[in-house]
């Protein structure tokens, strides 16, 4: 079992379960624990007094009778089951707390009063916890004078003649047993604010990216639809103007009106091919969880089951992760540019060789570089632009891709390379502030 400051109420005490996982104990459990402990401390230093004292009188000026000790050991007690309201009631229990051992002093004085302390000690140390500097200063002012008063008339009744003196005294012992737990409970209760407001940073950083991711999302799913419908208009057009050639030759040539219609079932099974490579590639992934680098793996194992051939290469450290310092945000359209040019690539080179490399070696950026080689149908390499279309394309792909890598502080470029393939580049800047991880 374990004590670790809470939200709110002071020590929150813990405990395990079977399977050593930390267990939080209820709020009064807690408070029952506190105090029994606290009974306990205190009753043992009062037998561990009484016997120094029975061995050594020298220690007190007046000797104590059994009723001194029963009271005194009584007062302890109570004080301790008075810790158990600090739950609902903590400024009241630290003031009835420091009221009981004056009562003690005005009808039973005793040179074992100064043991009354401890209690007070934890319970203005967990009132500190669990309440703001401004509202406990006061409270905290009220107890200094309760103890010391305390303090006073128990040095009074003992027989101290110099009342001046023995208040200096009492003053000076109520500054130490309220200061004393006061100043790092204050500490303590300062440092859990600031943490909790570092979390509600963190918090509001978190929803702030969410609402950015989202937003990225949804532009994404613009360019499916966009996609999709580059796709089924380029097919379908030449559908339909075939379809009218045949109405108008199958009364006059029936030969060329089949070759027509072969011609559409080609179409077709084109349309559909493609609609699936693109579908398999850019459906909604909210099910999936959010893409990162580490993703583009998978999807070049998606692409190559649609019968691609894709390689990809990673290029880092030995033992680093390439995607290290770079924010959920960033991962993401790294991930959608590879996407969208190897989408690209299938719409409009299909049969080419395509690769992917992530070279994460540079300790100030990522670059992520996806090329391919076209081929015609005699399977000699041609230079086809995969991030435009062929014929009534929109040609926003390369045109999302440089607003996605602005949108993160990074650059993407596109345009052949010198063997005639194609290469689309995106360099993406790491976050200093995002440490190593």
């Amino acid at each position: 079992m374990f004590h670790e400051n809470g939200p709110g109420h002071g020590l929150e005490t813990f405990t395990y379960d079977r399977n050593m996982v930390p267990v939080k104990l209820p709020r009064w459990r807690s408070a029952l624990i506190i105090a029994f402990s606290t009974a306990v401390v205190s009753l043992a230093l009062l037998a561990l007094t009484a016997s120094l004292f029975s061995h050594d009188p020298s220690l007190h000026d007046e000797p104590m009778s059994d009723a001194d000790w029963i009271v005194t050991g009584a007062t302890l007690v109570v004080q301790a089951i008075a810790l158990v309201l600090r739950v609902r009631w903590p400024v009241a229990s630290m003031l009835l707390i420091a009221v009981l051992p004056l009562g003690l002093a005005s009808v039973q004085p005793s040179s074992a009063f100064t043991l009354t302390v401890l209690p007070i000690i934890v319970s203005v140390f967990l009132t500190g916890l669990s309440n703001t500097v401004s509202r406990l200063s006061i409270w905290a002012l009220f107890t200094a004078v309760i103890v010391a008063s305390g303090q006073w008339v128990n040095s009074l009744g003992a027989g101290e003649e110099n009342m001046i003196a023995s208040a200096f005294g009492a003053l000076g012992q109520a500054a130490i047993v309220v200061l004393l737990p006061l100043m790092p409970a204050v500490f303590i209760a300062s440092q859990r604010a600031l943490s909790a407001a570092q979390r509600e940073t963190v918090n509001a950083l978190t929803r702030e990216r969410d609402a950015q991711i989202g937003e990225a999302l949804a532009r994404e799913r613009s360019t499916m639809a966009r996609e999709l419908h580059d796709i089924a208009a380029h097919h379908l057009s030449g559908i339909s103007l075939m379809a009218g050639a045949i109405a108008r030759q199958i009364g006059t040539d029936p030969e060329v009106a089949r070759d027509g219609a072969l011609q559409i079932r080609e179409q077709s099974r084109a349309i559909l091919d493609d609609l699936r490579r693109l579908v398999g590639l850019l459906r909604d992934d909210d099910d999936q969880g959010l893409k990162t680098l580490a993703t583009i793996a998978d999807l070049v194992t998606a692409v190559r089951s649609s019968g691609a051939e894709v390689e990809l290469q990673i290029q880092a450290g030995e033992g680093t992760d390439p995607g290290r310092r770079v924010g959920p945000l960033a991962q993401l359209a790294g991930y959608r540019m590879v996407q969208e040019s190897l989408t690209n690539a299938l719409r409009h080179a299909p049969g080419s060789s395509c690769t992917v490399v992530i070279d994460g070696a540079d300790p100030e950026a990522l670059h992520l570089t996806v090329c391919n080689t076209a081929r015609d149908s005699t399977g000699e390499a041609q230079t086809t632009r995969s991030g435009e279309t062929h014929t009534s394309g929109s040609g926003l792909g390369i045109l999302g891709m440089v607003e996605r890598a602005a949108l993160i502080g990074g650059t993407c470029e596109a345009g052949p390379d010198e063997n005639g393939g194609w290469v689309v580049q995106m360099t993406i800047p790491r976050d200093p502030d995002r440490g190593i991880s």
